[in-house]
């Protein structure tokens, strides 16, 4: 039998186990760094009130009417922040693949999908429902 025969046929064995075991590590890797629903909770009601502070209450105008208006946005955002866990607890879908999670947030007039991977979460979109 000729030995450069059987060293060709060594090589695709090793690179076949080295492949499969860098797939199980991340795999495993994967597994455990899937964030559960309680750390989207968090993240969601941070992303939520960032973009109600940033783009629904600051004034539209430098006039006393915006200004105040502006001011008790603010002021609801920063006292209803406790419950907005509870509401979006209540209104999120989570689909666990076990490697990682999509959530589905359905707030009434917007929809988001989020990815949860590696104990991050990524808004992959965030759609309008209603005019």
């Amino acid at each position: 039998m000729n030995p450069l025969f059987l060293e060709e046929r060594k090589f695709p064995r090793i690179l076949l186990a080295v492949g499969g075991g860098f797939f199980l590590i991340m795999g495993i890797i994967l597994t455990l760094t899937n964030p559960n629903s309680t750390k989207y909770e968090k993240f969601a009601t941070e992303e939520l009130v960032r973009y109600a502070k940033e783009n629904i209450c600051p004034a539209k105008s430098s006039n006393l009417e915006e200004a105040i208006k502006s001011q008790v946005c603010n002021l609801i955002v920063d006292t209803g922040k406790n419950k907005i866990p509870q509401l979006i607890a209540s209104n999120t879908k989570r689909n666990n693949y076990l490697l990682l999670s999509l959530y589905t947030t359905n707030l009434y007039i917007y929809q988001f999908e989020t990815i949860a991977v590696f104990n991050n979460f990524y808004v992959i979109n965030a759609q309008k429902l209603h005019e």
